[in-house]
């Protein structure tokens, strides 16, 4: 008899912890950092082109506790830079991502990890200074997301994210021969509500 009331008591102790943990890990949020972007194939477009360093910055809804989703909305600085005239491709994007998330809750450090689908909303394309030319370019892209970080205490989080582009940016004006996609990393600091 004693025991098993021990093992209620215990039972009892895990849903509170865990419904805690998932309250703390629901809500909106608002989300920052660096965007390390690249293109598949840069070797192959003219000049000497290299990964554009950027930002990203936006706002985030997480739902759900230990297993639950993620839906944002980041503007985010991508593609690539430097080249011959007119070579450089500076994108910039509204991305939305939408993801499946794995949380641990736990007093302190609680790690999660993510993946899911992204769109992605051209808001600017320059060219050296200039708008980029017309190459049929698709103005909404497609990428998966994959991600982990930590969730610190007073709803801080850090975390880092691989995007990986699916949609042919059709860059390259002297052939279609190869595909261009984005490839990004993310280093994000955010904040919950």
């Amino acid at each position: 008899m004693h025991r098993g009331l021990v093992s209620m008591a215990v039972a009892a102790a895990l849903v509170a912890g865990l419904a805690t943990g998932a309250h703390a890990q629901s809500g909106l949020g608002v989300k920052g950092g660096l965007a390390y972007s690249d293109v598949s194939n840069a070797g192959v477009l003219p000049g000497d082109l290299h990964s554009r360093t950027g930002y990203a910055v936006g706002l985030g809804y997480q739902g759900g506790g230990p297993l639950g989703i993620g839906l944002e909305a980041l503007y985010a600085e991508e593609g690539v830079t430097g080249g011959s005239t007119g070579q450089s491709r500076e994108l910039n994007y509204v991305n939305v991502p939408l993801y499946l998330r794995l949380g641990i809750p736990a007093p302190g450090l609680s790690p999660f990890v993510y993946a899911g689908p992204q769109a992605s909303f051209e808001v600017k394309c320059s060219a050296g200074g200039t708008s980029c030319p017309d190459t049929g370019r698709p103005k909404t892209t497609y990428a998966g997301v994959i991600g982990a970080g930590v969730r610190l205490a007073g709803g801080l989080t850090l975390e880092g994210r691989y995007v990986y582009g699916l949609t042919d940016l059709k860059l390259n004006t002297v052939t279609t021969s190869e595909n261009y996609k984005t490839r990004s990393f993310m280093v994000l600091l955010g904040l919950g509500f």
